[in-house]
């Protein structure tokens, strides 16, 4: 098993370890591993930082997957967009505050709102581009 493996392993327990939590935090998860890889602060400052700032990405990539079905790996047995929704969708994040993944039960109205907001965005900024290819692909037709 190489080192990235390892952590994107150690970064995977650790977020099963919230199981049911409240909320799942990237920060969160990226101090846990960093516990339990035994790397402390006072070993080396700078790279405790660099190595704690790869692994919130490495867990904001994997909750995203996990409970984003816009952000999730394509796969061609299981719908993009399921009829029902999702467990955990993210709070609207405060100033300089990364996103916390929280059961839909939990949510605010504002919570849900930032949800809607960001997918309407996303399907908008989809359609815009599917125009685009669409035109290109007309004019390209044309030109020959």
């Amino acid at each position: 098993m190489t080192e990235e493996e390892e952590l994107a392993l150690a970064v995977q327990k650790a977020i099963d370890h919230c199981g049911d939590d409240e909320e799942i935090s990237p920060a969160w998860v990226a101090t846990q591993v960093m516990t339990d890889i035994e790397f402390s602060r006072s070993l080396h400052r700078l790279g405790y930082a660099g190595c704690h700032l790869e692994l919130r990405q490495m867990a904001r990539v994997r909750l995203r997957k996990r409970f984003d079905p816009a952000d999730a790996e394509e796969d061609p047995q299981q719908e993009m967009f399921p009829s029902t929704l999702q467990k955990r969708y993210p709070r609207r994040p405060r100033a300089n505050e990364e996103p916390v993944y929280a059961p839909i039960h939990s949510l605010s109205d504002d919570d849900i709102a930032f949800n809607v907001e960001r997918m309407r965005r996303g399907a908008l900024a989809l359609q815009k581009h599917a125009n685009r290819l669409e035109a290109w692909n007309a004019n390209r037709r044309g030109a020959a």
